[in-house]
């Protein structure tokens, strides 16, 4: 797969980017993802530059996502799709159903009874976390493959990174990008997207359709991502050099007016 094309036109492209895994490095424990200010100063820097075009599109929750970024509140979409803000608008997506209450119960007296477990809830839906018991992989997929059957209506399981999701059906981040694509900030550019996980194929297969760019970060697994960066230290180094190419680019435009 290629890497990530060099350069984009940050006046007509509307960008994407998934959170864990793709701006930050995935830790043992969710609450302890935290942006540093250099990756801060870095997204203000390209929403300035994308006049707003700009989301960050996870499965956690938007509240989850500004704990994250230090209360900078970027368009976000959490929930892959349960929330999402605009620059200056909070949009409600239509409502989804509860997980019921006798699953909810049961996928938590697993997480009570093994150390190393993490039961993550979110609007609708609920992660189920292994990756500080990896040993507790099996038991983990047995219980929600056993719990599907009576869901699969109105939920999806998705199979990620050492957790095992179970989300409302009627939300993705392909849709949810599609939904933003159509705001003033965004409509009439093109999109990209970046993520690194099963949970984000939905957004690649969307902007593969609109003749976007999609990448993904990360080996490991299949994917219809057509462009590929390896690490987050190599999405970082891009978006800084995506940064960087668009003001030398607009630099030598004024320099040409200048002269003209």
């Amino acid at each position: 797969m290629p890497t990530a094309p060099k350069y984009i036109d940050l006046e007509t492209t509307a960008l994407f980017l998934d959170v864990d895994g793709t701006l930050l490095d995935i830790e043992d424990h969710p609450g302890d993802v935290r942006a540093d200010p250099e990756l801060v100063e870095l997204l203000q820097q390209l929403l300035m530059h994308l006049n707003g075009a700009l989301a960050l599109i996870s499965g956690r929750s938007i509240a989850e996502i500004d704990r994250i970024f230090d209360n900078v509140h970027f368009p976000a979409v959490g929930a892959h799709g349960a929330e999402m803000r605009e620059v200056n608008t909070v949009r409600a997506a239509p409502p989804s159903q509860p997980l019921p209450a006798h699953v909810l119960a049961r996928i938590t007296q697993l997480v009570d009874d093994h150390d190393g477990l993490l039961l993550e809830q979110k609007k609708g839906g609920v992660s189920l976390h292994y990756r500080r018991a990896p040993e507790l992989a099996a038991t983990c997929r047995a219980l929600v493959l056993e719990v599907m059957p009576e869901l699969e209506s109105d939920f999806r399981l998705i199979d990620g990174k050492m957790v095992y999701e179970i989300a409302p059906r009627q939300h993705n981040k392909g849709e949810a990008i599609r939904q933003l694509l159509k705001s003033h900030e965004f409509e009439q550019r093109q999109p990209v997207f970046i993520g690194d996980d099963i949970t984000d194929e939905d957004g690649f297969e969307v902007v593969n359709a609109l003749q976007g760019i999609s990448i993904r970060v990360g080996g490991g697994s299949a994917t219809v991502a057509r462009y590929a960066l390896d690490s987050v230290a190599d999405v970082r180094a891009w978006l800084r050099s995506v940064v960087a190419a668009n003001h030398s680019n607009t630099k030598s435009r004024r320099t040409n007016v200048d002269e003209s």
